[in-house]
């Protein structure tokens, strides 16, 4: 590749300086860039000059190089879209009478790198893997900045597959088998106990969404190589491999929020998957466009001071092309 490319942490994540709009069109850098976000952990971002100025149409052809981009305009969030694609706007932008243009979730900033590390008594950061709970979860993500805080805000990334390969093999024989249950009712009601008024499910709505399967060590469909996976706010239990669950106990996660104390087998490795020698802290400038394999890293959020600067986002949802 004729621009200047940096790892960001080993050989997890990868930056490329000086890319273009153009260049987000053009069809031989889209293959190098597959090709090196495959290579390089499923991180790659893109910094350059003009990037700023991205179009929506150059953005989702930029975002299809990695994935089926999701065509959903979240009918609910319909104010929160770019008008006409299936871009989520996430910030705190307002429109000139106050109206808010963006998702917001406010985070509490971090006070020093040392808290990018998961810390087991706050539960924070929230590393996760996106929307396992659904039938076919997210490939992966696209992010790109339109403004920044002068500080924070910082999206963290955690290499899964190094994390895995680092394991003694006495702990990976002992994951290998196991799978992770997500559960969107689990999810809704764990969200409703520390934020008051976010809905339940309905029980026809839990009928119509059953927990989801997945493994918790995933090998990669492209490159095959092996993931820790599946740790999501819906994660409620950790179970052997098509181990029957019984009504009761999924009643318990699902209505009371409950998470069950096999989970402890995933998070309780977060510390050391979310150490430095696997993370990647990303300090956002405008136009960068950063995109993530979930099948091989978790992310989390961080925040910044939301009433002295503005922030937008836009987020695009990527599928298997095959199951799209």
């Amino acid at each position: 590749m004729q621009h200047k490319t940096t790892t960001l942490n080993g050989d997890f994540g990868l930056m490329i300086e000086g890319a273009t709009r153009s260049d987000l069109e053009d069809k031989d850098f889209q293959r190098e860039a597959y090709d090196l976000w495959t290579r390089h952990g499923g991180l790659i971002a893109v910094r350059g000059d003009d990037l700023a100025e991205t179009a929506p149409e150059q953005l989702m052809a930029w975002s299809e190089v990695f994935g089926a981009v999701e065509n959903n305009t979240l009918a609910a969030r319909q104010d929160k879209m770019v008008p006409g694609f299936p871009i989520l706007r996430i910030g705190n932008i307002t429109d000139a009478n106050g109206k808010e243009l963006a998702q917001t979730a406010k985070v509490e900033p971090l006070k020093s790198d040392a808290e990018i590390r998961y810390n087991p008594e706050s539960r924070r950061p929230v590393w996760h893997t996106d929307s396992t709970f659904r039938e076919h979860p997210p490939i992966g993500s696209v992010f790109h900045c339109r403004q920044a805080p002068p500080a924070g805000a910082a999206t963290l990334f955690a290499d899964t597959r190094g994390a895995f390969a680092g394991l003694d093999d006495a702990t990976k024989a002992k994951l290998e088998p196991l799978e992770a249950v997500c559960s969107l009712a689990h999810h809704d009601k764990k969200i409703s106990l520390y934020s008051p008024g976010y809905p339940n499910l309905t029980p026809e709505q839990r009928a119509a969404n059953p927990p989801n399967r997945v493994p918790v060590v995933l090998k990669h469909p492209v490159s095959g190589v092996p993931a820790l996976y599946g740790l999501n706010s819906s994660t409620c239990a950790i179970v052997p491999a098509g181990e029957a669950i019984a009504e009761e106990d999924l009643d318990k996660w699902d209505l009371e929020g409950v998470e069950d104390e096999s989970v402890l087998i995933l998070r309780d490795l977060l510390p050391y998957i979310t150490g430095p020698d696997f993370t990647v802290k990303w300090d956002w400038q405008p136009g960068d466009i950063v995109a993530w394999d979930n099948r091989c890293t978790l992310h989390a959020a961080t925040g910044f001071e939301y009433d002295r600067y503005k922030r937008e986002m836009w987020r695009l949802t990527l599928l298997d092309k095959a199951a799209a």
